[in-house]
């Protein structure tokens, strides 16, 4: 039970981003996004008889937390006959690695991994929230004041994630092409400690991570270029949940179980906000104010404005549009069309009663 192991994963992510703050040499520009270490190793899918095991990769938000916690405290899981067990990672890239291992079954993603998904490495089935929590952030002391001025400047981003695409986005904007500035490839954690220790000029990254730079250096010292909402309504970021290939293939009853009982935590949350930012951080051990700060920043969808896109084609769209991005910033060669990766009936059958 979740109670029972809570303890062995709940690695406060303020913890390790002031720890390695005090570190700043551990930056490294050949990451490629950060995965904490699996607190406990993924567990095999048990037998017939048994209650099945399904591993999931979640991040430590609002969006990837949230539904994990009120799954196991609420009972939705157990009600939907699976047992859930939650492997924390900080961005997408390094779930689909641990997908493609068979290590996790299903995991959370941010909008940024959504190409790994259009590769072919993973299929979408269900959609979280549509979010304006990315933003990129100018030292005061590097004297940028516009996208324009990020000219020839060095960024920190973890690369292929959402903070990139915006970043992206945001040079585009300012009439740049990233060969115009030096883009430093780093982790989360790492992106943070070198903007608070004056070692980038710019840094693009997202809530609730932030707020921790807010607390290191203070608001009046931060120069926010821009966020999400700076390119709606052509862009739309949607957060989603993905399936291991392989796993829905051989087990779809499994991943119509998941969906249903996602289904409730969806509605529980939106129901009972105040109390899922409460439970989220205590799961996480992430501060509220800072849970509270993403909450605003993003749009859980219900269920039924789940369905109607995926029915109406809306989704396909938003996904079909990020494509473009990827395809700008060379992580894709075309755009895919997104019926190939996005899978709506699972989701459609799960919700249909």
């Amino acid at each position: 039970m979740l109670l029972k192991r809570k303890s062995t994963f709940r690695l406060s992510v303020l913890a390790a981003v002031l720890g390695t703050v005090m570190a700043v040499s551990a930056c490294s520009p050949g990451g490629g996004g950060n995965a904490s270490s699996p607190a406990q190793a993924p567990e095999p899918n048990k037998p017939a008889g048994k209650t099945p095991t399904i591993n999931v990769a979640y991040m430590p938000d609002m969006n990837g937390a949230t539904p994990i916690v009120i799954g196991e405290e609420k009972g939705f899981f157990k009600e939907a006959g699976i047992n859930v067990n939650a492997v924390k990672f900080l961005s997408g890239p390094p779930e689909f690695q641990a997908m493609a291992s068979g290590d996790i079954d299903i995991a959370y993603i941010g909008p940024g991994a959504t190409f790994l998904a259009a590769q072919g490495k993973g299929h979408i089935i269900n959609i979280v929230s549509l979010g304006k929590s990315d933003m990129v952030f100018a030292t005061k002391k590097s004297g940028i004041k516009t996208w324009a001025d990020l000219k020839g400047k060095t960024v920190g981003v973890p690369k292929g994630t959402s903070g990139e695409m915006v970043l992206n986005l945001g040079l585009e904007k300012g009439g740049l092409k990233p060969s115009d500035v030096n883009i430093v490839n780093m982790d989360v954690a790492g992106a943070v400690s070198a903007y608070v220790a004056n070692k980038v000029d710019a840094v693009a990254i997202w809530s609730p991570y932030t707020l921790e730079i807010e607390k290191q250096v203070g608001k009046e010292n931060m120069v926010k270029l821009g966020d999400n909402s700076d390119f709606f309504p052509e862009y739309i970021f949607p957060a989603s949940w993905v399936v291991n290939p392989k796993f829905l293939q051989e087990k779809p009853d499994l991943v119509e179980k998941f969906l249903k009982a996602i289904a409730k935590t969806t509605d529980y949350k939106l129901q009972n906000k105040e109390e899922a930012i409460k439970m989220t951080a205590a799961y996480t051990q992430v501060p509220e104010e800072s849970l509270k700060l993403q909450l605003d920043s993003l749009e859980w969808l219900d269920n039924k404005k789940i369905a109607d896109a995926f029915k109406d084609g809306t989704a396909k769209k938003w996904y079909e549009n990020l494509e473009k991005l990827f395809v700008q910033n060379g992580n894709l060669k075309e755009v895919i069309p997104a019926d190939k990766f996005l899978m709506t009936d699972p989701f459609i059958k799960a919700t249909a009663n």
